[in-house]
């Protein structure tokens, strides 16, 4: 188990990484799961007050950001019949 005074650490890196992957991306995902770092963080209070705030205006924003169409499905590739000589 982590120590505590390293777990704000850990989350903010878990936040910072799933942040840059949904700006550089645009992905939902990455948005919702640095929000739901972020809000762990804000909720925190062993972490700094400064660090909290920040987290909470960083949730807000991400909350405010217009919800993004769901990736289009991929197509679904049909299966060639095995040839009789395989079976």
């Amino acid at each position: 188990m982590m120590p505590h005074s390293q777990q704000p650490a850990s989350t903010v890196a878990g936040a910072l990484a799933h942040l840059a992957t949904h700006m550089s991306t645009g992905c939902p995902r990455a948005a919702y799961l640095a929000a739901m770092l972020l809000e762990q963080l804000a909720n925190d209070t062993s972490a700094d007050d400064h660090l909290r705030r920040h987290a909470r205006e960083l949730v807000d924003i991400l909350e405010r950001e217009p919800q993004m169409p769901a990736p289009a499905p991929l197509p679904i590739q049909k299966r060639r019949p095995a040839s009789r000589a395989a079976l």
